[in-house]
């Protein structure tokens, strides 16, 4: 009979314990939503904190994080101001991943010395044995695991953090987690070392995570430059916490409002303590003690302004018509600094009017602090642009899709949409003077082959021209290739063949890019498979291209340089020409003049690029007197011939444009069905502050 060797006690102690401790990673914790997690489990503590000890979320806060929790909701973006409890919550969301969910994570912060003040401040205080988060120091590896720990990489029994500094373009490599967590996103660089911007560099480290979340929150910063801008744009919803008034029950967010609302904050001026909030509904007010009864914020409904779901004190979605529903797949959140109870109402006022002196000084620095840091919105750079008004105003009376006298040759510009085509004519002459002579909207779907047909045939049309003889046609096209890449290339390969000087292009925003940019070969052909031969696809440069317009639409007087307008053109297309404004801003550590959006639309800005580029691809810009001539002589001779244009069905002119611009809020919804006019379209307005935003 085999005696099995006696174990000592306190081995076999230790043995029980590893066993235990294995054994844990196998059992399974009731499902808990984070909202309730952190009310069980997470504690305050780290330099951040003014207060120790168990962690009780304000109501606006619950939602939050029930929102970072919900596997459904892929991406979250929070534009917030300061003072709401931001930094907490994603440190609580990262305890709640190590602890209860056991995923893996990584967070961005803009610096190596970004995300080193975060891990002492806020990571190594939840880490700590004796004064941490029990359930996260529960989870953290013994013996030899503990050694691989260090400030960027904290590993656990189940599950890894990591711990990383943003500007380096290998940050985003060779890790692949479930949850990304972009800190202070709006200070990242707008691209990383020319990879791309942080969003998407973090986002391909989700990839194959069964259930991917990608998380982003900033303070915002310039407008048309700010990373949250573009997140918060681009989610599918949009929520705000709505309270309902006690005066007559009805819902509203605490908005900031402005001296030409009727609702929102109001106070006697130079009075900050008499500041109350008024009610866009009945407007009856409430001051911060009704807000806060006890000291607590009243609850409330995250609302979304997009698709008209609710979350609810039930904490469940629901649809506009109250029934239990999905979230968005990516949410927009905002929030600003009247939600929190650290910050008195009456210094909100103080601090509004003093940036205000300030700023009637010249000083806009203060202005700007408190438009991104308290009312968590973006701050609008004063930039160079031209005033549609002015533009609409020296409008000539010549007929659109005729070829005024000067107007020598003509190059198409053609931006591709979801479900349309925009085409737009330039006639141009000596001096690269030029004249609008078409603006065309093509309805369709541009993933069907045979729908480009309407574009091929517009695209060989002739034009008469003002003083009769020969029409004129098309001499180049520049096709932008950005939205609708695959099916850009696919008719190119076979258009190319049928109309002269077809090019393929893509926009390039870098600096010192030229607007006549080089070409790469793209191979492939209309099935999507590689062959020897393919197309082209040329490089616009369209900063340059932008800086070049905004120049030539300076020139006052006909001549070289100068841009001729229709008046049958209509006051869209003038909006959109000059949608764009050129702003000089701090970009990725030093000064760069940068072009940003003032409105969503631009497509003619971008046609106008286009066909600027079909120009210079033709070598109008090196052409010479004695070219002109010759020029002048072949296609405007003294001869009176004339030729009918082709006669196509396709709205052109001021009639397309009416059309375009009411359909364009539809458009995204309908991206295969071609959007139903229904008059001229309105646009949001200012919100009337009592201060211009620009500086």
């Amino acid at each position: 009979m085999t005696t099995l060797p006696t174990i000592h006690p306190e081995t076999a102690e230790a043995i029980k314990a590893a066993v235990r401790l294995g054994l844990e990673s196998l059992r399974a914790e009731p499902p808990q939503r984070l909202g309730d997690w952190a009310r069980d489990h997470f504690k305050l503590a780290g330099e951040s904190s003014h207060t120790k000890g168990a962690w009780v979320a304000w109501a606006f806060q619950v939602g939050i994080l029930d929102f970072m929790s919900d596997d459904r909701i892929e991406e979250l973006d929070v534009m917030k101001a300061k003072r709401v409890g931001y930094t907490k919550m994603v440190t609580a969301y990262i305890a709640y991943n190590v602890a209860h969910r056991r995923r893996k994570q990584a967070l961005w912060q803009p610096t190596d010395d970004d995300r080193d003040s975060y891990v002492k401040s806020e990571i190594d205080p939840v880490l700590d044995p004796l004064t941490g988060v029990p359930a996260v120091n529960k989870a953290r590896r013994r013996g030899k695991g503990a050694s691989e720990e260090t400030i960027k990489y904290k590993p656990f029994r189940d599950s890894a953090l990591h711990l990383l500094g943003g500007k380096a373009s290998r940050a985003y490599r060779r890790i692949t987690v479930a949850a990304a967590i972009l800190d202070e996103i709006s200070k990242f660089d707008r691209s990383i070392e020319k990879s791309g911007p942080p969003r998407g560099l973090a986002r391909g480290r989700l990839e194959g995570a069964p259930y991917p979340k990608l998380v982003c929150g900033s303070t915002p910063l310039l407008k048309g430059l700010c990373h949250i801008e573009d997140a918060v744009d681009e989610a599918e919803g949009l929520v705000r916490f709505h309270i309902d008034c006690k005066h007559c029950g009805l819902g509203h967010p605490l908005m900031w409002g402005g001296k030409d609302k009727a609702h929102g904050f109001k106070w006697e001026r130079g009075n900050p303590a008499s500041v109350r909030h008024v009610c866009p509904h009945c407007r009856k007010s409430i001051t911060q003690a009704d807000y806060m009864p006890g000291g607590t914020p009243v609850g409330g409904a995250w609302v979304c302004e997009r698709t008209g779901k609710t979350y609810g004190p039930d904490r469940v979605w629901r649809d506009n018509k109250g029934m239990p529903c999905r979230p968005p797949r990516s949410l927009a959140v905002h929030v600003w600094t009247a939600y929190s109870p650290q910050r008195a109402w009456s210094d909100i006022v103080t601090e509004f009017e003093n940036a205000l002196k300030a700023l009637e000084k010249g000083d806009v620095g203060p202005m700007q602090l408190f438009v991104n840091e308290t009312l968590g919105e973006t701050w609008e750079l004063a930039g160079e642009r031209t005033d549609e008004h002015a533009l609409q105003a020296r409008a000539e009376p010549y007929k659109l899709c005729t070829v005024p006298r000067g107007a020598l040759i003509l190059t198409a510009g053609v931006d591709v949409q979801r479900n349309r085509w925009e085409i737009t004519v330039y006639g141009w002459g000596r001096g690269l003077e030029s004249w609008v002579v078409d603006v065309a909207v093509l309805e369709g779907n541009p993933a069907v082959d045979e729908e480009w047909g309407a574009v091929l045939e517009y695209l060989q049309r002739r034009y008469p021209q003002e003083a009769g003889g020969l029409t004129m046609g098309i001499s180049a096209t520049s096709i932008d290739s950005s939205d609708q890449t695959q099916a850009v290339y696919s008719w190119v390969s076979k258009a190319q063949h049928m109309l002269k000087n077809l090019r393929a292009i893509k926009g390039d925003g870098n600096d010192n890019v030229p607007l006549l940019g080089p070409s790469s070969l793209q191979e492939i052909n209309w099935r999507g498979r590689k062959v020897a031969r393919g197309i082209k696809l040329w490089r616009v440069g369209v900063d340059s291209a932008k800086d070049l317009l905004l120049g030539q639409l300076s020139i006052q007087q006909p001549g070289p340089g100068y841009v001729h307008f229709s008046d049958e053109l209509p006051r869209e297309f003038y909006e959109q020409l000059t949608a764009e404004q050129r702003v000089l801003a701090r970009v990725n550590g030093r000064e760069a003049y940068r072009w940003i959006k003032r409105r969503p639309r631009n497509e003619q800005l971008d046609n106008r690029n286009y066909a600027m580029h079909a120009a210079m691809g033709l070598g109008l810009h090196k052409y010479t007197d004695a070219q002109w001539e010759r020029l002048e002589a072949a296609v405007q001779p003294p001869a009176d011939l004339f030729s009918p244009p082709q006669q196509i069905q396709v709205k052109t002119g001021s009639s397309a444009y009416a059309e375009s611009a009411s359909s364009y809020q539809n458009s995204s919804a309908q991206a295969h069905k071609p959007p139903t006019p229904k008059g001229k379209p309105t646009h949001a307005a200012t919100d009337g502050w009592s201060f211009d935003r620009r500086a």
